[in-house]
C-alpha cells in the first residue's frame, strides 16, 4: 500500500488523532482567571475600596484613578468555594467576606458591576458593619429583566449555555484564541448556581448610600436599573454614554459626599420612594431594548433558533408582549436565525451525501428508504414539500437533508423554503404575542411552576393529538389498540429493553472469565465470532455440507443492469423461477430483505440493494429457528432450542377490505403499521369470502412473524443432522440456523433440511418470543445463553489464546 492510499483509506483515524493532538496541546494554552489583587500593606490615612467586576471586564483607569486617594483592593476570580458549596450570588460574597476578613481589611467601599454587582448586594447585606457605600455599574439584579424573566426558563438558557462554553473549552482546540472562555464559563456558573429570586429581598436589605450607574449601550437593560432604583430609595441614579469617563468622576465624587457626611441612607430617603419601594413589581415599566442592547438580545434570539425554532419564535412572541423588543426586530431575528440554520441543514446534506446515511448520527434518524420517498417526492411535488415541511414540525430536519442529500436544486429549495419561513415565522410570533398580552397579568403567578405548566401542557397534547383524536375514527381506535399490546405484550418491547437485566448477568460474566471479548471465541471460524457486520455469504461458503444449503450467489452491486443480467444468469444456472430472494450480505432482523416476484420487481428490488447482496433460492415449505451449542472438548453438540415460524395469514370474508381486516385482526393489529405499510397498494382490496391473504412472508418477528416453542420435535435423528451440518462448518460451534422444511416431520428425521441463514454469537434463542412465555423467562433464557458463549469462548481461547477479537475491534463494529 503505498503511503496516499494508506491516507486515504484511513483518513478519517488520522484527522481524530490529529484533533486529539490538538485538544492536548491546546489545554495547555487555556488562559486563567485574574489572581487576587491586594496592597502590600494598606495606607491607614486612605479608606479602602473593594472592587468587584466580572471576570476580563475590571476598568483599569477606574482602579488607576482610585488608587491616587484609595486603597484598591480586587479580590480574584477563583471559583473554588469552601464547604462543598455550589459557586453562586450567595456563596461567593460569604466567601469574599471571609477572605477579606483574613486580609484584616476593616471598613470599606463597596464597587460592583455585571454579574458581580450582585455578588456586591449580597456582601453589602450580611458585611453591613464594615461595607460603608456601594456603587453598582450596570449591575445584574432582579430577575424580571434577565434573558425571558422567569426562574425555569432563564436557568434551561443558563444550563444550555454553560454546556455550550464547556464543550467549547475542551472539545475546541483554540490554542489560546478564546482568551475570555474561562471567565465566561465563571461567570455562567454564578447564574446558573443562583437563585435570582432572592435578589428582590436582598436589594431590599441594603442600607447603605447607594449609587446606580447605567451605562448606555453596555448590552444591560436600563429598565433594570431603574427597577434597581425604585426598590432602594437612597440611591442615586445617572445614566452615562459608554464613551463618557464621566462615571468615573461620578463614583469619585460620591465616595468623596461620604466623607464630607453628605451621602444618604436608607433612613434618610424621602417618604415618597421609600413608599415605591415597597411596591410589587409593575411589568408595564419594563423598558424596550435598544442600541447595543437589542442587538445582544436578537443575537440570543439567534442563536436560540439553533435548538428550537418554534419554541424560540413563542418566547419572542411573549418578549414582545412584555416590551423588552419590538415585534419587526425580534421576528427578524426569528427568521435569520431559522434561514441560516435550516439552509445549513441542506448544505450539509449536500456536503456529505449519501455515504452520510451509513454513519451515527444520521443513520439513527434517515434511512435509505427514506431518501428513496424524498427523492421521488422531490422530482414531483418539490416546492409544495418544502413549503408544507414549515407547517409540520418534525419533518424539517430529515426534509431539508434529504433535499441537501439527493441534490434538490438549491435555488429551488432557497426560494421556496425562505417563502415559508417568511409567512410562518410572524405568525407564531404574532400569534404568541398575542395570546402573550392576554395573559402577562397571571404570568407572575405560574411563573415558579413554569417547568411544570410546560410538561403538563407537552402531556396534553400529546394525549389529544395521539389518543383523543384518533379514538374518534376506527382505524384510530384500533391502531390504539395495536399501541395497547406493543406496550402491555413484552415480545414486542425494543431489544434494548429486553438486553437491559442481562447486561448486568453479562458484565458479572467478564469478572468470572477476567475478559470483557472472550465470547467473540465462541465462533473461531466466524469473523468476530459473529458478533455484528459478519458476512452472510462468507459464513454460509463456510459450511461444507453443500447439499443442505439453500442456492445462493454473492453480487456485487455496481451497475443495476450488470446485477440484473448476473441474477438471470444465476437463476438460470440453477433452474431456478420467480420468487427468488434478495437480501443484504451483512444485516439483522430482516432489513432489507426483498422477495421479487417478477422480473418487474427484481428491477425495482435491485435499486433497493446495498453494493454487497445475496441472491437466493426461494424454498417453500415450513420455517424453523434452530440453536446449536457445542463445546470444543465435546464431540458431538446439541440443539440448545427450536422454533416453529409461522407466516400470519388472514382470512376474506367479501365485506371488508384488507386495512379492515388487518385492523380486526386480534395479532395483526399489533403491527398494522408495519402491515399496512407492506400491502400499501392492496389495502383497499376486498378479499373474497374464505380467502387467505399472506402477510408475512419472512420469518421475523419484528415484520410479523409468529414464534413458538417447538422443543417438541426436538428427536436424536435431528440432533444428529444439526450436529453433521455443524461439524461441516470448521470453528463453528454456537448460534442459530434458519432452516425451511417440507414439514414438520421431515424436520423431526433430519431429511429436507436447508439452511437459509445462521447466525453467530449474538443471535438469540428466538423461542423465548412464544407469547406464553413471560419476560422473565426470556431474561433467564438469555442469561444462559450469554453464559454459555462465554464458556465456548474461554475454552477456545485456552486452545487459541489469539481467538476472538480485541475490545477496540469490537467497538469500532458498533459505529
Amino acid at each position: 500500500m503505498t503511503p496516499y492510499q494508506f491516507l486515504l483509506t484511513h483518513k478519517w483515524k488520522i484527522l481524530f488523532c490529529i484533533y486529539l493532538l490538538s485538544i492536548f496541546f491546546s489545554a495547555f494554552t487555556k488562559t486563567q482567571l485574574t489572581p487576587d489583587f491586594f496592597p502590600e500593606e494598606l495606607n491607614s490615612d486612605q479608606p479602602t475600596i473593594v472592587y468587584l467586576a466580572d471576570p476580563g471586564t475590571e476598568d483599569k483607569k477606574l482602579i488607576n484613578e482610585l488608587s491616587l486617594a484609595f486603597n484598591v483592593v480586587v479580590p480574584g476570580d477563583d471559583p473554588s468555594i469552601k464547604d462543598g458549596h455550589e459557586l453562586s450570588f450567595i456563596n461567593r460574597s460569604k466567601a469574599l467576606k471571609q477572605k477579606l476578613q483574613d486580609k484584616n481589611i476593616g471598613k470599606y467601599h463597596l464597587i460592583g458591576s455585571g454579574v458581580m454587582g450582585s455578588v456586591a448586594m449580597n456582601l453589602a447585606v450580611i458585611d453591613s458593619n464594615q461595607v460603608q457605600s456601594l456603587a453598582l455599574v450596570s449591575s445584574y439584579g432582579v430577575e424580571e429583566f434577565e434573558l425571558l424573566g422567569g426562574y425555569h426558563l432563564n436557568h434551561a438558557i443558563y444550563s444550555f449555555r454553560y454546556g455550550s462554553l464547556i464543550l467549547l473549552k475542551y472539545l475546541i482546540p483554540d490554542f489560546g484564541t478564546i482568551e475570555r472562555i474561562d471567565e465566561w464559563i465563571h461567570t455562567t456558573r454564578i447564574q446558573l448556581n443562583s437563585d435570582q429570586r432572592k435578589i428582590r429581598k436582598t436589594i431590599s436589605r441594603i442600607d447603605q448610600p447607594v449609587l446606580l450607574i447605567h451605562i448606555e449601550d453596555s448590552g444591560q437593560l436600563e429598565g433594570l436599573s431603574l427597577e434597581h432604583k425604585r426598590i432602594i430609595p437612597q440611591s442615586i441614579y445617572l445614566s452615562v454614554n459608554a464613551a463618557s469617563d464621566k462615571y468615573r468622576r461620578e463614583i469619585i465624587k460620591f465616595l468623596a459626599s461620604f466623607d464630607d457626611g453628605n451621602a444618604v441612607s436608607r433612613f434618610d430617603a424621602s417618604p415618597d420612594r421609600l413608599a415605591a419601594s415597597v411596591l410589587p413589581f409593575d411589568k408595564g415599566n419594563s423598558v424596550r431594548a435598544s442600541g447595543k442592547s437589542l442587538w445582544m438580545l436578537m443575537l440570543f434570539i439567534f442563536m436560540a433558533t439553533m435548538v428550537s425554532e418554534d419554541l424560540t419564535c413563542i418566547g419572542t412572541g411573549l418578549l414582545v408582549a412584555q416590551g423588552v423588543i419590538g415585534f419587526i426586530p425580534g421576528t427578524a431575528a426569528c427568521l435569520i436565525g431559522i434561514f441560516a440554520g435550516d439552509m445549513g441543514i441542506y448544505l450539509g446534506g449536500r456536503l456529505l451525501g449519501r455515504g452520510a446515511l451509513t454513519k451515527a448520527p444520521f443513520k439513527w434518524f434517515i434511512t435509505e428508504t427514506d431518501i428513496q420517498k424524498s427523492h421521488q417526492w422531490f422530482q414531483s411535488k418539490g416546492p409544495a414539500i418544502i413549503l408544507a415541511s414549515r407547517f409540520i414540525p418534525g419533518s424539517r430536519f430529515p426534509t431539508y437533508l434529504s433535499a441537501g442529500i439527493i441534490g434538490a436544486g438549491f435555488w429551488m429549495f432557497m426560494i421556496f423554503f425562505g417563502l415559508a419561513a417568511l409567512i410562518w415565522t410572524p405568525i407564531l410570533v404574532g400569534v404568541s404575542m398575542k395570546i402573550g398580552q392576554q395573559m402577562i397579568s397571571y404570568f407572575a403567578l405560574y411563573q415558579d411552576y413554569a417547568l411544570w405548566v410546560f410538561i403538563g401542557l407537552l402531556i396534553s397534547m400529546y394525549f389529544i393529538f395521539k389518543v383523543l383524536i384518533p379514538s374518534f375514527t376506527f382505524k384510530g381506535r384500533r391502531l390504539l389498540v395495536g399501541k395497547f399490546n406493543r406496550i402491555t405484550q413484552w415480545e414486542f418491547w425494543p431489544s434494548y429493553v429486553i438486553y437491559f437485566p442481562a447486561c448486568f448477568y453479562i458484565i458479572w460474566l467478564w469478572f468470572r472469565y477476567r475478559s470483557i471479548t472472550v465470547f467473540s471465541a465462541a465462533n473461531p471460524g466466524i469473523e468476530d465470532g459473529g458478533f455484528i457486520k459478519e458476512s452472510k455469504s462468507g459464513i454460509l461458503n463456510s459450511i461444507s455440507k453443500t447439499d443442505s444449503l439453500a442456492c445462493f450467489e454473492l453480487i456485487e452491486n455496481t451497475d443495476s443492469h450488470e446485477s440484473l443480467d448476473c441474477v438471470i444468469d444465476f437463476m438460470s444456472r440453477n433452474e431456478l423461477n420467480f420468487p427468488i430472494v434478495l437480501k443484504p450480505d451483512t444485516g439483522e432482523r430482516g432489513n432489507g430483505v426483498l422477495i421479487p416476484k417478477g422480473e418487474t420487481e427484481l428491477k425495482a428490488s435491485l435499486k433497493k440493494m446495498g453494493d454487497r447482496f445475496i441472491i437466493q433460492e426461494y424454498i417453500d415449505g415450513s420455517e424453523f429457528g434452530v440453536f446449536y451449542i457445542r463445546f470444543p472438548e465435546e464431540e458431538t453438540g446439541s440443539i440448545f432450542s427450536v422454533t416453529r415460524k409461522e407466516y400470519m395469514k388472514i382470512k376474506g370474508d367479501g365485506r371488508h377490505t384488507l386495512e379492515e381486516l388487518i385492523l380486526l385482526h386480534d395479532r395483526a393489529v399489533s403491527l398494522a403499521e408495519v402491515h399496512i405499510d407492506r400491502h400499501a397498494e392492496h389495502l383497499y382490496d376486498v378479499p373474497s369470502d374464505g380467502e387467505l391473504i399472506p402477510l408475512v412472508e419472512l420469518g421475523t418477528h419484528a415484520r410479523g412473524a409468529l414464534f413458538y416453542d417447538a422443543s417438541d420435535v426436538v428427536t436424536p435423528e435431528l440432533e444428529k443432522e444439526i450436529d453433521l451440518i455443524s461439524k461441516s462448518f470448521e470453528g463453528f460451534f454456537f448460534g442459530r440456523y434458519d432452516i425451511k422444511v417440507p414439514d414438520e416431520e421431515h424436520l423431526k428425521t433430519g431429511k429436507g433440511i436447508k439452511v437459509i441463514e445462521l447466525n453467530g454469537v449474538t443471535s438469540e434463542s428466538t423461542d423465548i418470543y412464544d407469547p406464553k412465555n413471560s419476560y422473565f423467562n426470556a431474561v433467564r433464557v438469555l442469561c444462559k445463553q450469554w453464559k454459555i458463549a462465554y464458556e465456548i469462548g474461554y475454552q477456545n481461547r485456552k486452545l487459541n489464546p489469539d481467538a476472538g477479537s480485541g475490545l477496540l475491534r469490537l467497538l469500532s463494529l458498533l459505529r
